[in-house]
C-alpha cells in the first residue's frame, strides 16, 4: 500500500500536470470567468454554506486572517443560520507559523475538492512578497479554469501576481509594498485601493481592509442589514468601499490644514523628482516662508526635512523589500550622489544602507 507522503506527492504531480497548457477552446475560458465572476450573486434561504478555503503562507498575518474569518463566523451567529463555512489550507499541510510565532493546522492543498470551494483566499504577510511554489502557483490558475474565485490579502497579491492571475486586471496589495511590487510586476495595473473585484480575482490591502472586503461580500450574499450588523458588532462604523484610500490623509497625519495636506500630497507623489521648496510653496498656493512655518507647526519640520524623510523611508522598504542594487534605490529615491544617499540614510536610520539590507 502506497504511504500517505506518496499519494500526496502523485496528487500534486498530476496537478502540475493539468497545468499544463491545453488546447481547450476561448468560450471554456468565458465560461470558467463567468463563473468565478458569480461568487457575489446573492444568496437565497435554501442556498448551501457559502465555503472559503484559506491557503496560510509561512509569516502571515493573524490581523489579515481574522479579518477573513471572523466576519463570516460573525454572519452565522447572527444569522442563526450555517452561512459560511471554511477550511484551513497550506502548500504542504501541517502546522504553518504567523508572523507572530503562532501556528495553525492546515490540510495540504492537494487535498482540496474543487466541487466543495467557493473561493480560496491566499493568507500571506512577512516576506511573502519573496515566496514561490510551483505547485500553488498551478493550483491557483486549475481553480480559476474551473471557474472558482481567488483572492489574496496583503502579500498574497505577490503569489497571484507569480501564477499569472492578475494579467490585464485591476489589482492591490498592502501600502508598504507598492513600490515593490511595481518593481516586480510593472506590467500590471497596481494601485493603492483598499481591495479590487476584477472579474472573479480579489486581492485585498490586508489587515483590516479584509474586513471591510468580506462585509461587502456578506452584504452582497444576504443584504445590508446584515452586514451593518456585523460592522456594529466589530466596532467597524461605517463599512468602506472598495477604492477607499488605504491611508487616508487627514487621519493619518492628525491634521487638516489643507495647504500642508496639499504640500504632502505632493511631496508623496515626487519621491524620485523632488521638488525644491519654492516650488512647491507655489504649487499650493502661499509663500515659501509660509508653508515653511505651517510644516513647522503641524509636521514637526521643514518642507525640505520631511520630503527627506519620505524619499529616506521609501528607501528603505525598497532595499527590504527588492533586489534592486544599492545604487538604483539611490535614484529611485531622487538621490544624484550615492554618497549624499549613505550620509543621509545613515543619520536617519543609524546604520548604512547595505546594513539594513543585510538584517533582512
Amino acid at each position: 500500500m502506497l504511504s500517505l507522503d506518496l499519494l500526496q506527492s502523485e496528487r500534486r504531480r498530476a496537478l502540475v500536470e493539468e497545468d499544463l497548457p491545453k488546447s481547450a477552446g476561448s468560450s471554456a475560458a468565458a465560461m470558467a470567468s463567468g463563473a468565478a465572476s458569480g461568487f457575489l450573486a446573492a444568496r437565497g434561504p435554501e442556498a448551501p454554506a457559502f465555503h472559503l478555503g484559506l491557503l496560510l503562507v509561512p509569516g502571515f498575518a493573524l490581523m489579515s486572517f481574522a479579518s477573513v474569518i471572523e466576519p463570516a463566523r460573525g454572519a452565522n451567529r447572527m444569522s442563526g443560520k450555517s452561512l459560511y463555512d471554511w477550511t484551513l489550507y497550506s502548500a504542504q499541510g501541517g502546522e504553518v507559523l504567523s508572523n507572530s510565532g503562532i501556528g495553525l493546522q492546515t490540510q495540504s492543498l492537494a487535498e482540496m475538492r474543487l466541487d466543495n470551494i467557493d473561493m480560496l483566499v491566499v493568507c500571506a504577510a512577512t516576506q511573502g512578497e519573496l515566496h514561490r511554489d510551483l505547485e500553488t502557483e498551478a493550483m491557483l490558475r486549475r481553480l480559476q479554469r474551473h471557474g472558482i474565485a481567488v483572492g489574496a490579502v496583503s502579500t498574497g497579491s505577490f503569489l497571484l501576481a507569480r501564477a499569472g492571475l492578475l494579467k490585464d486586471r485591476r489589482c492591490t496589495v498592502h501600502w508598504d509594498y507598492l513600490d515593490s511590487f511595481q518593481e516586480a510586476f510593472p506590467e500590471y495595473q497596481l494601485c493603492d485601493d483598499l481591495f479590487v473585484i476584477d472579474d472573479g480575482v480579489v486581492t485585498c490591502a490586508g489587515a483590516t481592509a479584509a474586513l471591510d472586503l468580506m462585509l461587502q461580500m456578506i452584504r452582497a450574499h444576504q443584504g445590508a442589514d446584515l452586514a451593518r450588523s456585523i460592522a456594529q458588532q466589530f466596532l467597524h462604523g461605517a463599512i468602506r468601499a472598495s477604492a477607499d484610500d488605504q491611508r487616508d490623509m487627514r487621519h493619518r497625519l492628525g491634521i487638516s490644514n489643507p495647504v500642508v495636506l496639499r504640500a504632502v500630497s505632493m511631496m508623496e507623489s515626487t519621491l524620485e523628482e523632488p521638488v525644491p521648496p519654492h516650488s512647491l510653496a507655489a504649487a499650493v498656493g502661499v509663500s515659501q516662508r509660509q508653508l515653511e512655518r505651517l510644516c513647522k507647526r503641524y509636521l514637526g519640520c521643514t518642507p525640505a526635512r520631511y520630503h527627506m524623510r519620505l524619499r529616506l523611508e521609501r528607501a528603505r522598504r525598497m532595499l527590504r523589500q527588492t533586489s534592486l542594487s544599492i545604487a538604483e534605490v539611490a535614484v529611485a529615491c531622487g538621490f544624484v550622489a550615492l554618497s549624499h544617499f549613505a550620509k543621509a540614510y545613515r543619520h536617519q536610520f543609524g546604520c548604512r544602507p547595505r546594513d539594513d539590507r543585510r538584517t533582512q
